[in-house]
């Protein structure tokens, strides 16, 4: 049986340090998971390089902006260049047939959605750090909705906000990830009841390869017309015998 294993770490998860931001904390969970879990587990991680939602935060509420204040070295110490090393580090290591991490980039800009007068913040919790149940359960959605999504046409923009649920592809494998997103073919929007192209195709076929016999038998009839018209009429033999004259013929 296979597990699937989400890692949501954000920002605020790290030390605030080089050697303890989030990025690196994200890899060394995955080393553990796939020394204890080695066979048939999936892992599902969010690269949470952008602080977009905390920085509209911090702009909406001061009480965001003071509460957020503490996590300023968090924010300093989460490079993009780090998180391109573990995913470079994660598809050369952990894309295995019995064990395999896929990194989403929801979180690679997020932002906060919003209101008529204001940014909602209602997906943060009383902290401004943390989602709340409402935006824990956005962010579920998203990620939902990016697992069942091949790899290279994923949201890298999450807003907290409401979206259809994504249903999977019967033709496609369930959870998309970097190999079979390349070997199957993602087809969007088709309705699964639309009858099917090989009726069409013959009933097709069938009618070309009529237009074209007639229009063979149409050619040849206007060619054999066409033919006939030039034939000159020629009299039988013997026909002119009476208008010839001999030389020692006496004139009447």
């Amino acid at each position: 049986m296979w597990k699937i294993i989400f890692i949501m770490a954000s920002v605020q998860d790290g030390e605030g340090s080089e050697t303890g931001q989030v990025a690196v904390e994200v890899l060394e969970t995955i080393q553990e998971i796939h020394r204890l879990l080695p066979h048939r587990t999936f892992v599902v991680a969010l690269r949470t390089s952008g602080n977009g939602i905390w920085r509209d935060a911090s702009h909406t509420h001061q009480a965001c902006r003071d509460q957020l204040s503490v996590y300023k070295g968090h924010q300093r110490y989460n490079h993009e260049s780090v998180w391109e090393q573990v995913e470079k580090i994660v598809g050369h290591n952990f894309q295995k047939h019995n064990f395999t991490v896929e990194i989403l980039p929801l979180l690679k800009d997020p932002a906060l959605g919003n209101l008529p007068d204001e940014t909602d913040l209602s997906p943060l919790g009383y902290d401004c750090a943390h989602f709340s149940e409402r935006g824990l359960s956005l962010l579920h959605l998203a990620i939902w909705n990016s697992i069942l999504t091949r790899s290279r046409e994923r949201s890298e923009q999450f807003r907290p906000v409401t979206t259809q649920v994504a249903c999977p592809d019967p033709r496609c494998p369930f959870i998309r990830t970097q190999e079979n997103s390349v070997m199957c073919i993602w087809r969007e929007n088709v309705d699964s009841n639309a009858p099917p192209m090989a009726p069409r195709l013959i009933v097709m076929g069938v009618l070309l390869l009529t237009i074209l016999l007639s229009l063979l038998v149409l050619i040849c009839v206007c060619r054999q017309r066409r033919a006939s018209g030039f034939k000159k009429q020629i009299k039988p033999f013997g026909a002119s015998f009476s208008s010839i004259k001999f030389i020692d013929e006496d004139v009447i």
